[in-house]
């Protein structure tokens, strides 16, 4: 009587374990790392375009939002093993192919350049892309940047945490260049810092490249890709995500 019991019982919570992960989900979870004007913290408030864009997704889909901060590399775990849905504004890769899903279309397309930066009193000549083979080159933890640069084992790349690691390494000298968008990386450096003791060099990737909402394989979001896709062309359609993207822009 008792092993019947107790195998009943344990019956029971298989079954309210299949129920509770059968319904469906009514928080999105964003994994969001920092990187103005974009996404960012301020009083404990998540604000910026991704976020403008996830809430309004969110709102389209009639269901509300959660945001988790990470940096780069950890915010790709935690889609990687299911505890965030998605994440706004990445490139597509191969290697992210694995564990995530893109939502068609991209949200934007990234037309500005990918800028190498160089201390300003640095006599590097950064002209072509064969020059990076001689220097150490600090990179976003996690960041994909373009392919060539991506899957080439002759560079030195310096893994970093976030963008301002990226600019107080180049001032002390403990790197050669890094890569990034200016709107990116003029919101962590003093503009007269900026002006004065950082250059550009003239090498830059000026490729455009499709910017998407990715979702996690392990997400329940996973299994209506064709409805979360229809939703994102939906605000492209009615004019909602460029007004997102001018309002950050102006």
């Amino acid at each position: 009587m008792l092993v019947r019991a107790s195998l009943g019982y344990l019956f029971f919570l298989f079954f309210m374990s299949f129920k509770i992960t059968a319904q469906p989900l009514n928080t999105i979870v964003f994994a969001m790392h920092i990187e103005p004007p974009f996404s960012n913290i301020v009083d404990g408030i998540f604000i910026g375009e991704n976020i403008d864009i996830a809430n309004a997704l969110a709102a389209k889909l009639n269901k509300k939002v959660s945001f988790v901060y990470c940096p780069p590399a950890r915010c790709f775990a935690l889609l990687q093993n299911g505890q965030a849905d998605m994440m706004i504004a990445i490139r597509k890769t191969e290697t992210r192919k694995q564990f995530l899903k893109y939502l068609e279309p991209p949200i934007k397309m990234q037309k500005l350049p990918l800028q190498f930066y160089i201390h300003a009193d640095n006599k590097i000549e950064l002209k072509s892309y064969e020059d990076l083979h001689s220097l150490n080159i600090g990179v976003l933890r996690g960041a994909s940047y373009f392919d060539q640069f991506d899957q080439d084992p002759q560079l030195t790349k310096i893994p970093l945490t976030n963008y301002k690691q990226l600019v107080d390494m180049l001032l002390k000298g403990r790197i050669d260049t890094f890569l990034e968008r200016e709107e990116t990386i003029t919101p962590w450096v003093d503009q007269e810092i900026y002006n004065t003791r950082i250059k550009i060099a003239k090498f830059a990737y000026d490729k455009t490249v499709g910017s998407y909402i990715a979702v996690s394989k392990k997400s329940v979001l996973a299994n209506e890709i064709t409805q979360l896709s229809q939703a994102v062309k939906d605000l492209s359609d009615n004019g909602e995500l460029q007004a997102i993207i001018n309002k950050v822009r102006n």
